[in-house]
C-alpha cells in the first residue's frame, strides 16, 4: 500500500514502506511545523494487515476528531489536528490494484 501525507506546508507519497516518521525533528521523515515537540510513527502492523499511527511522545496536543491521538488504525482519509496552531495532516492510504 501507498500513503500521501499532506500538511500544511508540504505533500509527500512514500510507496511500499513500513515505517514512516512524522514531527518535528529534521530527522523525520516528513516534517512539520509547531510550537511543541511531536512524534507520530505510522508503521504497516501485520496482524491486522493495516497501518496504524502511534502517538509517541503521547502529546495530548496533537488531536484525531478533538480528541488526543494515541493509536488509531487507519482509514483511507486521516485528518489530524494540532491544539493552537493551523498546522494539520491529510494522511491517504492508498490501495493497490491488482493487475
Amino acid at each position: 500500500m501507498d500513503i500521501i501525507i499532506s500538511s500544511k506546508n508540504n505533500e509527500k507519497i512514500y510507496i511500499d514502506k513500513n515505517v514512516i516518521t512524522i514531527g518535528t525533528n529534521s530527522r523525520c521523515n516528513f516534517q512539520i511545523d509547531t510550537d511543541y515537540e511531536v512524534l507520530l510513527s505510522i508503521q504497516y502492523d501485520f496482524s491486522i494487515r493495516n497501518f496504524v499511527i502511534i502517538n509517541t511522545f503521547n502529546n495530548k496536543k496533537v488531536l484525531f476528531c478533538s480528541e488526543p491521538l494515541k493509536r488509531l488504525e487507519l482509514g483511507r482519509i486521516n485528518k489530524i489536528f494540532f491544539k493552537n496552531t493551523d498546522e494539520f495532516l491529510n494522511i491517504k492510504v492508498l490501495q493497490k490494484l491488482s493487475a
